[in-house]
């Protein structure tokens, strides 16, 4: 009888960890269905032709190629102007070569305000600029995309952590 009842106080307890777990459970996925219910700013909307989505005001302060087109699935833009942040994800036209975007976005971004902290040329390319004026860092990744002759452009742009905090 003791086995019996020592099997039961288990099956209990097994049954109430599943419950509790069973209930985080839903209430996490009625918590992501209340974010999902809200759409995150994105980099822009595509034309009623299909066209790829332009940026217009909403990516000001950074460089960007002529013949860009936006990659809407892993663009996610937070803000506007020249304080937004997020990740913004372009390839530039074929003829542009991962070398030239390297060089556009080099002699390019200090136009708008950024200074190149660091970078290095090699495949992806990598570039780090910092923005004393919006207090943002952008990292840039360049690399060559799978479309023949064209680019992939991933710039992160976040804002710089409070330099007044103590470490």
């Amino acid at each position: 009888m003791a086995l019996v009842t020592g099997l039961g106080n288990r099956l209990d307890m097994s049954l109430g960890r599943t419950a509790r777990n069973c209930t985080f459970v839903v209430l996490l996925a009625a918590g992501l269905t209340a974010c999902a219910e809200t759409e995150p700013v994105t980099g822009g909307t595509k034309s009623a032709e299909g066209a790829a989505p332009t940026m217009g005001p909403i990516t000001a302060g950074t460089a960007l190629p002529a013949g860009y087109k936006i990659d809407a699935e892993r663009t996610i833009i937070f803000g506007t102007d020249e304080r937004w942040t997020g990740r913004l994800s372009y390839t530039t036209s074929t003829s542009t070569s991962a070398d030239e975007a390297f060089d556009f976005l080099h002699k390019e971004m200090p136009q708008f305000g950024w200074a190149e902290v660091t970078a290095m040329r090699s495949d992806p390319s990598v570039m780090t600029f910092s923005s004393t004026a919006t207090s943002r860092t952008a990292i840039i990744t360049i690399a060559r995309a799978p479309t023949l002759g064209s680019t992939r452009v991933e710039m992160v742009v976040s804002a710089n952590g409070n330099s007044g905090a103590k470490r």
